[in-house]
């Protein structure tokens, strides 16, 4: 009988006492699965502290006591107009330029308003449901950061850093909400 190369390769292993290694990765498998879920929450964690701004929102069982010098300051972001009013209920309208929100006209009036109420640090900012993500995030870095020709007048680095944040109510044609 004939012996075929694979037969007497395995005669000759035999022989020699060799022995055939099976590599079992089962276990490495585990690790590195595990080691990639962890690495993949560990990033999302650390990305999501990158990108927080400090709301401090008022607590609901808190009773809020009226202060009559406190300013109340406001700012409604509609489609076409930012209207800033305070307590006394002087309006003021900021109107769009034709590339956008008009935030550098946002930004002097808000400095003024900081000028005359330098202990103020709250503002309401209320926003129509159609206003655009980033429109948002600009109004509110506009609302916060004091420009920095305005900081070399002495005024703090953070215009209103303490911002309550809602949805104003949609005006119909009549312009009543």
């Amino acid at each position: 009988m004939k012996m075929t190369r694979r037969v007497r390769r395995m005669e000759r292993q035999h022989k020699f006492g060799a022995r055939v290694v099976r590599l079992n990765i089962v276990s490495m498998i585990d690790v590195f699965a595990v080691l990639v879920f962890f690495l993949l929450v560990s990033s999302s964690l650390a990305a999501a502290r990158l990108n927080v701004i400090n709301l401090n929102l008022p607590a609901p069982d808190k009773q809020s006591i009226p202060e009559q010098q406190k300013l109340q300051l406001t700012a409604v972001v509609r489609k076409g107009v930012i209207e800033v009013s305070d307590s006394q209920g002087a309006v003021r309208n900021i109107v769009n330029t034709p590339q956008g929100y008009n935030l550098s006209a946002l930004s002097d009036l808000l400095v003024e308003v900081k000028k005359t109420k330098p202990s103020e640090q709250n503002i309401v900012l209320m926003m129509e449901a159609d206003v655009v993500y980033d429109d948002m995030v600009k109004i509110m870095d506009a609302i916060r950061l004091t420009p920095a020709e305005a900081r070399a007048t002495g005024l703090p680095r953070e215009l209103f850093p303490n911002i309550s944040v809602g949805e104003a109510q949609k005006l119909d044609q009549g312009g009543a909400p």
